[in-house]
């Protein structure tokens, strides 16, 4: 595939006009993670792809081969991979990797070694090794299919960073101590695993860990033995979560619609795709699904919400809400609002993550601020 002299030139020219699209954009600012995207071929880590209806586009399959390369040479997340008809694993959006990996603030040339959890395809693998170079990247994921795929095209295209089956949550001890540690994945708390093997150091030396935490980026720097202390980054990040075996992470299959009595509610429908709201919402109460109903300007008039205990709740048109399970889940979106309203809509950039050995809060505005405790 990477000898064709055409195809070659071919996907050059599109990473060149992506990552122009992306410094235009003001999401890529590095010019050393500049060079890394136009070097590295993301074609080559994700030679198929799933669609939004199951279908494999693959470049392998003539029918679908133009799909294919368009879809791998443009700002697009894909689903790469399955379990059960769910998607367990992707490629991210190029843009939010480029937002990561200038957020990590990792160095080359001063030996800084970086812990990548959620190997997927390899692709973000192979962007930080062509930074830093194979000995300063060690990479690991659960899912043996994709490691064993993953090592292949990084071998292929001449990236040999450190590349381990295991389960995330343990980072890989083996290799610790590590200066930046970045989650490809999303985590309900931080692993205490991850902060034992941070570097040590104080200020700007200390390690860090950039990881979405809920349905935003957090970045934290390590205080003190297993304490922390960070802030969220603005804007949202969407990431499929952190798997510990072949057959988790698969999403809650949705309960039978609730059929009791409607009660008024002072939630509107537009708050249910609020990226503020529902990051405030990933961390109240975390694991929740959305399915919703659209107009035709792809505004949302309706949804439905559950979580994995079976609760589910129904928001209608008419701003009427019925719901079923073993809890009111609707209320605790209610009391949710209500907070989000009274502190005039705060986006991710006004929270706040700080670990302290078992303890762990999220808080808005500052440690002495309204806070949340997040479950292991």
């Amino acid at each position: 595939m990477t000898t064709d002299p055409d195809l070659a030139q071919a996907t050059a020219a599109r990473r060149a006009a992506l990552v122009q699209a992306l410094s235009d954009s003001g999401e890529l600012t590095d010019p050393a993670w500049r060079t890394a995207f136009e070097r590295v071929p993301r074609h080559v880590f994700v030679p198929y792809f799933y669609d939004h209806t199951g279908r494999r586009i693959s470049a392998d399959d003539a029918d679908t081969r133009d799909a294919w390369f368009d879809a791998v040479h443009e700002d697009r997340a894909l689903v790469t991979h399955r379990t059960g008809g769910a998607a367990t694993s992707s490629s991210s959006q190029p843009s939010v990797m480029a937002t990561m990996l200038e957020a990590l603030r990792a160095e080359d040339g001063v030996g800084m070694k970086v812990l990548e959890i959620g190997t997927g395809t390899g692709y973000n693998a192979a962007l930080l090794t062509h930074r830093l170079g194979n000995d300063s990247v060690v990479t690991v994921d659960t899912e043996p299919d994709l490691i064993a795929a993953a090592r292949a095209r990084l071998t292929e295209t001449g990236y040999e960073p450190h590349v381990v089956l295991a389960d995330g949550t343990h980072g890989h001890p083996d290799r610790a101590p590590y200066d930046r540690i970045i989650a490809t994945c999303r985590i309900g708390s931080v692993p205490p695993a991850w902060l034992r093997q941070l570097t040590d150091g104080t200020g700007s030396d200390a390690g860090q860990i950039l990881a979405p935490l809920g349905n935003a980026l957090v970045r934290v720097r390590r205080t003190g033995p297993l304490q922390a202390e960070g802030r969220f980054l603005p804007g949202g990040a969407y990431f499929m979560p952190l798997r510990h075996g072949t057959v988790d992470g698969i999403p809650t299959r949705r309960p039978a619609l609730p059929t009791g009595k409607a009660r008024r509610t002072d939630v509107p429908v537009s708050a249910s795709a609020d990226n503020a709201y529902r990051f405030l919402l990933s961390i109240v109460e975390p694991h929740l699904d959305w399915q919703y109903d659209l107009d035709d300007a792809g505004r949302p008039t309706a949804a439905r919400v559950w979580s994995p205990d079976g609760t589910i709740a129904a928001l209608h048109p008419d701003g009427t809400v019925t719901e079923t399970g073993p809890r009111s889940l609707w209320s605790r979106l209610e009391e949710a609002y209500r907070l989000f309203t009274e502190h005039d809509g705060p986006g991710p950039e006004r929270y706040g993550l700080t670990v302290d050995h078992e303890a762990q809060h999220v808080w808005l505005d500052g440690p002495g601020g309204p806070c949340w405790s997040l479950r292991p």
